[in-house]
């Protein structure tokens, strides 16, 4: 085995740089998070994890969310790679380590392109055949219409992908926020199916601590995506500092975001039909809001919402195999280019293929749409709380030697990265221990990372990977 390692750092000139700003990289943590198709799937999933006590979850999760991003952005200052988190662990960690972090993302970002595509089928199908909605064949074909066609505007280059999605946000904030001064009246006047109580702000209200971690993993997974704008750091002006502050800016804005829409909305029909009501819940919420052809307007935000998310997540994985293709852990034709709009066209072809067979793959699912969508939520809660607490712990363990030279190095450099992954894993192992969350979720989360070490070993022993072998203090002389 090689002794010398091949530089996780290495990026390739060929993606084009210096063509985001600040503000279109927030655009982008936004809408990968994506509110309006996150509400949509996790709304109902809140509610049945912690009755209508969701906002402590969601205000909670945001302090060790809040910390994870903070130690995202310092990590960006020391490097600059589209590889982020699998290039930052497996820098200041260990490669193995850093190999399961990128394979959890990749994961995450195809599981996660699963719950979109859904509610993008339910959606056009609202607006366009009523009559179908029911039918799960029809909504993943038309689900998998939008997956193709925003695979191939991405094509067409990141800049005419930006100035996309920022029309969408502009226009998806807007009805946000008419309908939750909808909602609030509804709330004042007592026009709703579940009023304001106490209950709706204590832990008992959220059904003790199952409720509360249950909900506390779906909160993650509300969050989660608004690393998005890490990895088009190669290709954003002034990237030492502009992905960092996008980073952090994208939570903070979302915990505001999803604490109001949650208060607005979930009281507005009964708990029964908000839970039936699987990808479609918002616009049964809007036909309650605002009876008669205008409430599906909400239902056109949802999905253009949706389609905004994901072409963010193809975007992302595309990114990051094109990093990991780089230090060859992944196909080599991941790295081709186009000379042209400087996109990575083979990786990015390939990461929507195979969001496409994980669609179908939900035909022969044997519970329910709300059942899948549920499954999928907390699944992807698993996933990102463990690449995120990895992320932090790098985070922490590489400034180590400066945490004590100030307090600001001190507090957000140490104990808020370090508070957000305690917090993070101390949710999964109370998930499991307090059975929140089903066989099915367990396995799609803790499986999909055990997939990764076994496929590290299998590149290290079998493809004989130098990067691999190399341990941390190996790596540390040739960076």
């Amino acid at each position: 085995m090689p002794t010398s390692t091949p530089n996780v750092t290495s990026s390739s000139s060929h993606l084009k740089a210096n063509v985001l700003s600040l503000s279109d990289a927030i655009i982008l943590g936004l809408a990968s998070s994506a509110p309006a198709q996150t509400m949509a799937v996790a709304l109902p999933a809140l509610v049945v994890a912690s009755n209508y006590a969701g906002l402590l979850p969601i205000a909670c999760a945001f302090v060790p969310m809040l910390g994870i991003a903070l130690g995202y952005q310092r990590l960006n200052r020391w490097d600059q790679s589209s590889g982020a988190t699998y290039t930052w662990v497996s820098k200041a960690l260990h490669p193995y380590l850093g190999f399961v972090a990128g394979w959890m993302i990749i994961m995450y970002y195809t599981l996660g392109t699963t719950s979109m595509t859904v509610p993008a089928g339910t959606y056009t199908l609202q607006l366009l055949a009523p009559s179908l909605v029911g039918r799960k064949l029809a909504v993943i074909a038309v689900g998998a219409m939008w997956n193709v066609l925003v695979t191939l505007l991405l094509l067409s280059g990141i800049e005419i992908a930006a100035r996309f999605q920022k029309v969408l946000a502009i226009f998806e904030y807007l009805v946000l926020a008419f309908f939750v001064l909808l909602g609030i009246r509804g709330l004042i006047s007592g026009g709703v199916a579940s009023p304001v109580t106490g209950a709706w702000f204590t832990l008992s209200g959220a059904g003790g601590a199952k409720g509360f971690f249950a909900g506390t993993l779906v909160a993650v997974f509300m969050y989660s995506g608004w690393d998005a704008a890490i990895y088009v750091n190669e290709e954003t002006k002034e990237k030492e500092t502009n992905p960092g502050r996008a980073a952090v800016a994208s939570v903070v804005i979302l915990l505001f975001v999803y604490c109001i829409i949650t208060f607005a909305y979930q009281g507005a029909v009964s708990r029964s039909a908000l839970e039936s009501s699987a990808g479609n819940s918002l616009a049964v919420i809007a036909a309650r809001l605002l009876p008669g052809p205008g409430s599906l307007v909400l239902s056109l935000v949802v999905l253009l919402g949706t389609i905004a998310c994901l072409q963010v997540a193809v975007l992302s994985s595309s990114r990051l195999g094109f990093a990991m293709a780089e230090d060859r852990v992944m196909p080599a034709f991941f790295k081709v280019v186009h000379p042209r709009t400087g996109s990575p066209w083979a990786v990015t072809l390939f990461m929507g293929g195979v969001n496409l067979v994980f669609l179908f793959l939900t035909v022969f699912e044997a519970g329910g749409t709300r059942d899948v969508l549920s499954d999928i939520a907390g699944a992807l809660g698993i996933i990102s709380s463990l690449f995120y607490a990895l992320t932090a712990i790098a985070a922490v363990w590489q400034y180590r030697k400066v945490l004590l030279k100030n307090v600001a190095n001190l507090i957000l450099g140490g104990l808020f990265p370090a508070l957000g992954a305690v917090f993070l894993l101390t949710v999964v192992a109370e998930s499991v221990i307090t059975q929140a969350v089903s066989h099915a979720v367990l396995w799609a989360g803790l499986g999909a990372c055990a997939m990764g070490l076994l496929l590290a070993l299998g590149i290290h022993y079998i493809g004989k990977v130098p990067l691999l072998g190399a341990s941390r203090e190996q790596q540390a002389e040739n960076f």
